[in-house]
């Protein structure tokens, strides 16, 4: 990957196919901009200064824009001259820094915002876990500033928040690295409001990237993980190259009412790693959770970590989308595969969140040989009650992002709309923007809009409609 090769607002963009007329609002996605900062190349995909990307549908046709987050870290190091602070696989430049140190223990080093977005109260967040979220114009995609959400969030805010349309709330977790060790639950309100709904104490230090919520549990996954914070702390290691593996310990389940929050369960099963969730909800006394499991961390940070670096070839690519069935009971978890193909980012319909859905769309490879060299090429829908696919791999060299869904006003149906992703050209070095039928994923695109440069390969996204 390189930087993204300039910036700017919305401008139009050129347009193969036809945009369905019904189509109207904004897709944004968030990734890693700058791979490289004044001559020094991130280690990793993750650490990359945040980019907002965004394309807009209209009567006008099809606009895009992409703008690099100005958080106060970027801003700092530009001002300074040079890079300054480390990152997720990138440890700090130059000699021991005691200054450094002390700011990463109060929490106050950098935050990229660049893994994933909000839409809450008419706002638009930019969302990374080691730090708060950071507020960006939605019009625009300027930076406002990061924020707290009035107090509310103490440390960390993770990347992926999740609805409750039955509550009118979204919720989401912050995992505090210090003593005592600690995972925060939060919530955000329809009414504007935010709060702290509780603090759940752990045992060591450790990475929690995502969860799931029903429509009356937040459900938690606490993997083997442990970080080891001194040589972190002292930048000798890069914080993935801290994180230590445990299988014995097994994979720690917290089922927390939202209705009682301080009445959380908690117990162990064997071990596993997720790094995202598409959905969850209740049947029958049991929890049902989709998610990607893979069968330990360091195999999928192997995998992770190779992706943007297509020069080398990386094994490990395991992620099976899966249906874990949680017994609050027996405390028990049971997983039965969804797919036989690897693959990543699962979503439903916004409005199938928390609650039973049958359709469910990832993205995964196409063959073994995609899977071991480089990112998905395959946008799925997935049966995940029948296990009835339809599936659109893109031409080679040509990686979907995340897909995400865009309901057709007035219809709850979960594939009448259309999915949005951003696609990558490796061949062409150009990014653009696909727009399927949700219904009819193997035809294939039905409208394509070009940008006349390449964005970095994306995390995730949102749909905001008109």
């Amino acid at each position: 990957m390189t930087n993204v090769p300039r910036e700017h607002g919305f401008e139009p963009l050129a347009v193969d196919g036809s945009i369905p007329a019904e189509l109207r609002g904004t897709q944004y996605r968030n990734g890693p901009g700058l791979v490289e900062l004044m001559g020094r190349r991130y280690g990793h995909w993750f650490d990359g200064d945040g980019l907002i990307s965004a394309v807009r549908f209209s009567d006008a046709g099809a606009h895009g824009a992409a703008k690099i987050t100005q958080t106060q870290g970027l801003l700092e190091e530009r001002e300074r001259g040079k890079p300054y602070f480390g990152a997720y696989g990138t440890r700090p430049p130059g000699m021991f820094n005691p200054m450094r140190v002390i700011r990463a223990a109060k929490g106050t080093s950098k935050n990229p915002a660049n893994t994933a977005l909000m839409n809450w109260d008419g706002r638009l967040f930019a969302l990374c876990e080691i730090g708060r979220p950071f507020e960006v114009d939605p019009e625009t995609l300027d930076a406002i500033g990061e924020t707290d959400l009035g107090g509310v969030i103490p440390r960390s805010f993770s990347a992926h928040p999740h609805g409750v349309a039955a509550r009118g709330a979204q919720y989401n977790i912050g995992t505090r690295i210090e003593r005592p060790n600690a995972l925060d639950l939060f919530v955000m309100r329809a009414d504007g409001s935010a709060g702290r709904l509780v603090t759940l104490p752990l045992e060591a230090p450790t990475m929690v990237h995502d969860f799931a919520v029903t429509e009356r549990h937040a459900v938690i996954f606490v993997a083997p993980l442990r970080l080891r914070l001194l040589p972190t702390l002292l930048g000798r290691r890069a914080f993935a190259d801290s994180l230590e593996w445990d299988h014995a310990r097994g994979t720690e389940v917290i089922l927390v009412p939202l209705d009682a929050p301080a009445s959380a369960r908690r117990f162990r099963v064997p071990s596993f790693w997720a790094w995202h969730y598409g959905n969850a909800f209740e049947r029958d006394g049991k929890i049902v959770v989709d998610l990607v499991r893979y069968r330990d961390f360091p195999t999928s940070a192997a995998w992770l970590a190779g992706i943007a670096r297509r020069e080398m070839r990386v094994d490990g690519a395991d992620g099976i989308l899966s249906r874990a069935v949680i017994d609050p009971k027996a405390e028990s978890l049971d997983f039965t595969p969804l797919r036989d193909r690897t693959g990543e980012f699962p979503r439903v319909a916004p409005g199938r969140e928390a609650r039973a859905a049958s359709t469910l769309y990832w993205t995964e490879h196409s063959t073994e040989e995609v899977g071991r060299s480089g990112p998905p090429d395959t946008v799925v829908r997935v049966d995940v009650e029948r296990g009835d696919v339809d599936a659109f791999t893109f031409p080679e060299g040509q990686y979907p992002s995340e897909a995400i869904f865009a309901p057709r006003p007035g219809r709850e149906a979960e594939d009448d709309g259309w999915l949005l992703t951003s696609v990558y050209d490796a061949k062409r070095h150009r990014t653009s923007w696909a727009v399927l039928d949700a219904a009819r994923v193997s035809d294939g695109p039905v409208a394509t809009a070009h940008m006349d440069h390449h964005v970095p390969l994306t995390f995730h996204g949102l749909w905001r409609p008109a």
